[in-house]
């Protein structure tokens, strides 16, 4: 796996004049996982379409590993989770690979990762045709077979039923365990960050800016897992929240 940092250097972004981000900074040591937490407006998918390369009008600079974040391979799934409704499920899972051939994981890889998500009967469907579940496991299985420097998910299972929520969670950290891809994903849950990220960084808004970015004890710990030590987690980031956006 390439080692190194996600850098995110003093990163401001205005649009029409007005700052929607304002000299935003972190690093992740790439194979990580953060999750950005913050209110609805304070810029966390604007954060994201930078990194994505979806907004090029900012001022600062995005690095991947000493390279221009511009040079890496992105996966990104926004919160519709962005599938083609006129291409069935075969063709959106390997949209990466008939854009660019050099893009993605090997054909063994790519039906291990469709097993892993359970999801090989439902190839020959359409978007349209799956539970709110599946499509999210078909968005699963594209950002992983496009085999991305940069794995980026925008509140990503804010859709979905608790119980599918749940589940949607476990087999995301399974593949990710497995392939210890760099992972952003945006979250307004705080259990949820807990669960999934590695390192977790509370924003706040008007502008949007980085208040604080907390290693997170509990990431990895089912085995031996502390209740009380994960509420004392929560409710610290809750404290954090309330005071900027009471």
């Amino acid at each position: 796996m390439m080692s190194g940092l996600l850098r995110v250097e003093h990163l401001s972004v205005c649009f029409h004049s007005q700052p929607v981000l304002s000299d935003i900074s972190f690093s992740l040591p790439v194979g990580d996982i953060i999750a950005i937490v913050g209110a609805s407006g304070c810029g966390k998918s604007t954060l994201l379409n930078v990194i994505g390369g979806i907004i090029t009008d900012y001022r600062g600079n995005v690095t991947f590993a000493d390279v221009p974040v511009s040079k890496t391979v992105r996966g990104y799934m926004p919160q519709n989770l962005g599938l083609m409704g006129w291409k069935k499920v075969r063709d959106n899972i390997f949209i990466s690979r008939d854009i660019n051939k050099v893009i993605g994981v090997s054909d063994s890889e790519a039906t291990d990762i469709i097993d892993e998500l359970g999801i090989g009967d439902l190839l020959d469907r359409y978007p349209s045709e799956l539970s709110g579940g599946q499509r999210q496991r078909v968005a699963l299985a594209r950002l992983f077979v496009s085999n991305p420097d940069i794995l980026m998910m925008d509140e990503p299972f804010s859709a979905l039923d608790t119980i599918t929520a749940d589940m949607s969670r476990e087999l995301f950290l399974r593949l990710w365990q497995k392939r210890r891809t760099t992972t952003i994903f945006t979250t307004h849950n705080l259990h949820e960050a807990v669960l999934l990220g590695q390192h977790i960084m509370i924003m706040g808004k008007n502008p949007g800016r980085v208040l604080q970015v907390v290693d997170n004890r509990m990431f990895g710990r089912e085995a031996d897992y502390d209740e009380e030590f994960y509420t004392k987690t929560v409710c610290r980031l809750q404290v954090i929240m309330k005071n900027e956006y009471r």
